[in-house]
């Protein structure tokens, strides 16, 4: 995965499109792990390739913030008794996704990237099955 893609990948969940993340999530009401490795693997690899940037792209930004924010929803709607929404296919340790994601988007905002030493770490409560499509991100303090 590059830059692009990754852009690419976060524009498609922001609009729940093309069998991205929230795609799944959002309008098909299923838990899918392969969209949702993707899209944590986007928010990591732009996290480190704006590291150094004073500011980040404000609209890539609100993307990225939506996207999480609507998995959280999703997940209180799921068990919500008195609304009609679930999602098929939630894992047990779905609080563990959730937790990974806030970690990418924290490191995302903070300008402090998810090294591939930390990812080894984080893999340790839930395996990132894609780490192999991110590139390499160094330690960088």
């Amino acid at each position: 995965m590059n830059k692009e893609e990754a852009i690419n990948i976060i524009n498609d969940n922001a609009e729940s499109e093309n069998n991205s993340y929230m795609d799944f999530m959002h309008e098909r009401g299923l838990f899918d792990k392969h969209s949702f490795w993707k899209f944590y693997n986007s928010i990591r690899l732009l996290g480190y390739e704006f590291r150094n940037d004073e500011s980040l792209p404000r609209e890539l930004t609100k993307k990225i913030l939506k996207s999480y924010e609507w998995h959280l929803i999703l997940i209180g709607f799921h068990f919500d008794e008195n609304d009609d929404s679930s999602i098929d296919n939630l894992p047990k340790d779905f609080s563990q996704y959730s937790l990974r994601l806030r970690c990418a988007v924290n490191a995302f905002i903070e300008g402090n990237p998810i090294s591939d030493e930390l990812e080894g770490y984080l893999n340790e409560d839930l395996d990132n099955k894609l780490k192999n499509d991110c590139p390499t991100i160094p330690k960088l303090h």
